[in-house]
């Protein structure tokens, strides 16, 4: 057994779409959902055609990992096996919208527009909260961790979340679908998340993962990173525009704390900002191992003027 120690951000995208699609109402969710409303595009509801209450999309080629790509040039493959399953489901589930139908029938037009909801939906939805998401569920990875550490497996898991139940042989989940399921030696991997308001069960070929609420805290908008317009992150991207807002927000910022502020790897951080400095909108020094990031004038100008031109 595992216990995920950081979120699975393309499935946190498709849960937070979830709890607008179906109006859940979750206390530890209202500042988010506040925060997300507030910067809505009306658009962004097409989104809502590729749900339904026992089918997410997966959004595979974008939000699985922080996206660099712009809503001109969006990364979901119309031939993907995963978007041709998802669309299958939503046939089998409920009649197809114009749009799915137009998925269905692998239409670049619609895999484009597809591209552009989703860059944009992770722009107001999910990067700004990234280091949020990142600390709730390490607290709860780790709450878990120390309670199997303390008391045994078996209560780890009794206590695990109300809609778990386990009797010492059978681990019982609360969850949409009725089926069983036996590891037959995978693994069992428990994803704590911060946007899910229920459970998920996902056997694979190689393990079994249980998705299931960390509630520990509201999620809120992270302080240390204001978000970028929606303008500045259809230009560089939604986390390339979120670095240089950080770096631009704390001069001297290091590679670490850049990754820890956006959410993502040491290197991964390493990426933006080398991509920002090749741009010329920051300088980067180096004092002995570690990596300093400081942003240009055009950095600066960059970033002021897209705020102003929001109105903030």
């Amino acid at each position: 057994m595992q216990i995920a120690d950081s979120p699975d951000f393309g499935y946190e995208l498709a849960l937070g779409g979830a709890v607008l699609a179906d109006g859940t109402r979750a206390s530890h969710l209202s500042q988010w959902r506040r925060e997300v409303t507030r910067n809505w595009n009306p658009g962004y509801a097409r989104l809502f055609d590729l749900y339904t209450p026992g089918y997410l999309p997966t959004f595979s080629g974008l939000a699985s990992r922080p996206s660099r790509a712009t809503p001109a040039h969006p990364a979901i493959d119309p031939d993907s096996t995963e978007t041709a399953l998802h669309v299958r489901d939503l046939a089998r589930a409920r009649a197809l919208t114009p749009f799915t139908t137009a998925l269905a029938d692998g239409h670049a037009p619609a895999y484009k527009a597809l591209g552009q909801l989703v860059s944009g939906f992770q722009a107001i939805a999910l990067d700004p909260f990234r280091r949020q998401i990142t600390s709730v569920v390490a607290t709860a990875s780790a709450r878990a961790g120390t309670r199997a550490a303390t008391s045994g497996i078996d209560v780890m898991l009794r206590t695990l979340h109300p809609m778990v139940h386990w009797d010492g042989s059978v681990l019982a989940l609360n969850t949409i679908h009725d089926c069983y399921e036996s590891l037959e030696g995978r693994p069992l991997v428990l994803q704590p998340s911060a946007l899910a308001t229920g459970l998920s069960f996902n056997p694979v070929a190689d393990s079994v993962t249980i998705t299931y609420p960390a509630t520990n805290g509201v999620l809120a908008r992270d302080p240390a990173s204001r978000a970028p317009s929606l303008a500045l992150a259809a230009l560089l991207g939604p986390s390339r525009a979120a670095a240089l807002a950080a770096v631009v927000k704390t001069p001297a910022l290091t590679t670490g704390d850049l990754a820890a502020v956006l959410g993502l790897s040491a290197a991964a951080a390493s990426r933006q900002a080398t991509a920002l400095r090749e741009a010329g909108l920051i300088d980067t020094f180096r004092n002995a191992q570690t990596v300093h990031h400081h942003p240009t004038r055009l950095g600066r100008d960059l970033l002021s003027g897209s705020d102003d031109a929001r109105g903030w």
